[in-house]
């Protein structure tokens, strides 16, 4: 086998999807006030990967970026949880900037308590809140989550990530790829990635 390109960092880093002008200026934002965010690459994968899905759950919407991206993708509705209320006002700002406003929506919630009390299924679920509660929320999801619907979890190479990794490997009732990737404009940019399969 022969080798990879020469510096594959830069080389990958060359073939970022662009960003609009609102994601890039949501982009700025995120870097100068320290918000996590996804980043152009795993929005463009969030889309691709939600296409075709009618309802879209997302644990943590922060500003709204990858919330845009989902409603994009998507072809029916996203429901999106924030339980910081000024943030959840921004992306409610941010979804309307964007023109997607009626095809999402954004809970201001705490996203556990609130899955808690669902009974609604979702064929896509995105998860980017607090890593310890992944676990939790993965239990949460299997009431919600049909035969053939999509988790993707964010950030699962934090150590807080850990018993979510070995439950959804270890759960028949899901089949998981981890990925250990390099995710240009992501925080961080060198991560873990979970897409697992309803089954």
């Amino acid at each position: 086998m022969p080798p990879i390109v020469n510096d594959a960092e830069g080389y990958f880093r060359r073939l970022v999807p662009a960003a609009d002008p609102l994601l890039a200026e949501l982009e700025a934002e995120a870097a100068a006030e320290g918000i996590p965010i996804v980043g152009p690459l795993v929005g463009a994968l969030l889309e691709i990967l939600a296409a075709g899905a009618e309802r879209v759950l997302e644990l943590g919407a922060a500003t709204g970026y990858a919330t845009i991206h989902l409603a994009r993708g998507c072809r029916g509705r996203v429901t999106a949880l924030e339980h910081s209320a000024p943030l959840a006002e921004r992306a409610r700002g941010n979804l309307a900037r964007a023109g997607v406003a009626e095809r999402a929506e954004v809970v201001c919630a705490e996203a556990l308590s609130w899955l808690g009390e669902c009974r609604t299924a979702f064929d896509f679920v995105f998860f980017d809140i607090e890593k310890a509660d992944y676990a939790a929320a993965l239990n949460a999801c299997k009431s919600l989550v049909p035969p053939g619907g999509l988790l993707v979890a964010d950030n699962t190479a934090f150590p807080e990530a850990d018993s979510f990794n070995r439950a959804v490997h270890g759960d028949p009732a899901w089949k998981a790829v981890s990925l250990l990737s390099f995710l240009p404009g992501h925080s961080p940019e060198k991560d873990g990635l979970c897409i697992a399969r309803r089954r």
